[in-house]
């Protein structure tokens, strides 16, 4: 077999990545949008008094929840969602076609297309993606299956059900699938380490003689005038990548919680109810929300599978490394302190 190789990005050179290209830049560019229309209806409502009458809306009724969802989620998978829904529910099968039906499903998904990404074929890796990109929109499938059916309406995260729970161990158990998919891969197939890729501290010990002229156990296996990672080097990355996640849905889940409680909590008098209307609409609160919707976990899985689609596995795992624990750790840092200035105008004085 040639030796593996995974070269840095590039723009795409055949028909299809042009078309490929075309169809990511044309889907930005309605998330651009989308978000526009989303902060100008914003403007007029709060989150406490909405009118839940009438049919799905991205635009209203609007919650913290949604405004710190992934795009995809809320501009695509949510909207598809909602219509699937609406087209069956006359037929009675969400009886039978229940939210932990679908969210089983969508974990045997998560399975499947983790194998499909360990192959070697650039193709077969691609139809993995699509495989766990319809088990993500499963994952709205059953959340807009459980909020009709149950009679709650509102885009919010039910923490005492039983379905929460399942949900979200398969969102966990799929994540770790699609994970390990590349981990395999990238085991089979080890790409070529560069001085720029044994940057963190934790990689020190690791160099040898071949890479920055250091000695010492080596990360890689020497393959002529080039390094090949280890299965130990590669697990690493992949733990690292495995740690933003799980840093990223914590804090998330955080601060989803945090902001509901100042800006979707009904408000004894009218002063501060006065004072949450100003906070759910200042500027700052918008961009505070909005910024979670690129370092939620939805997020980051979007980006490993357009690494995937990209072949460009390996060099995603040497950015995220840093980039994603800087950006949570800064993002963390001014959404606490937004939060601590809306809790001080309502008078929510930590005890």
């Amino acid at each position: 077999m040639p030796s593996f190789t995974m070269a840095s990005f590039s723009a795409p050179k055949t028909k299809t990545g042009k078309v490929f290209a075309g169809f990511i830049v044309l889907l930005l560019s309605y998330f651009i949008v989308m978000d526009i229309l989303v902060y100008q209806s914003l403007q007029t409502m709060d989150f406490v008094h909405q009118d839940h009458v009438g049919g799905y809306s991205p635009f209203r009724p609007l919650s913290v929840k949604l405004l710190m969802l992934d795009h995809m989620d809320h501009y695509v998978y949510i909207p598809l969602a909602e219509l699937v829904f609406a087209i069956f529910e006359p037929t009675g099968i969400y009886f039978i076609l229940t939210p932990n039906v679908i969210s089983f499903t969508g974990l045997f998904l998560g399975f499947v297309a983790g194998k499909f990404v360990t192959m070697e074929s650039l193709y077969h890796r691609r139809i993995g993606v699509l495989i766990f990109e319809y088990r993500m929109w499963l994952d709205v499938l059953d959340g807009v299956v459980f909020r009709h059916t149950s009679g709650n309406p509102v885009y919010k995260s039910h923490r005492t059900t039983l379905g929460f729970f399942i949900d979200v161990d398969c969102d966990i158990i799929s994540g770790i699938a699609l994970a390990f998919g590349c981990l395999f891969y990238l085991w089979k197939y080890p790409p070529v380490i560069q001085p720029r890729d044994l940057l963190l501290p934790i990689s020190k010990p690791f160099l040898n003689a071949n890479v920055n002229g250091h000695s010492g156990d080596s990360p890689g296996k020497a393959n002529g005038t080039h390094n090949k990672a280890t299965k130990n080097y590669v697990f690493l990355k992949c733990l690292i990548f495995g740690g933003v996640i799980m840093l990223a849905t914590t804090t998330w889940d955080n601060m989803l919680q945090t902001y509901s409680d100042v800006l979707q909590t009904p408000m004894e008098t009218s002063l501060q109810r006065e004072k949450q209307w100003e906070a759910l609409h200042s500027g700052v609160t918008w961009l505070s929300m909005w910024l979670w919707r690129f370092c939620e976990a939805q997020t980051l899985l979007h980006l490993l599978q357009f690494a995937i689609v990209t072949d460009k596995i390996w060099e995603f795992l040497n950015i995220i490394q840093f980039a994603g624990f800087v950006a949570l750790a800064i993002l963390n840092l001014f959404s606490y302190i937004q939060v601590r200035h809306i809790r001080a105008m309502l008078g929510m004085y930590d005890s």
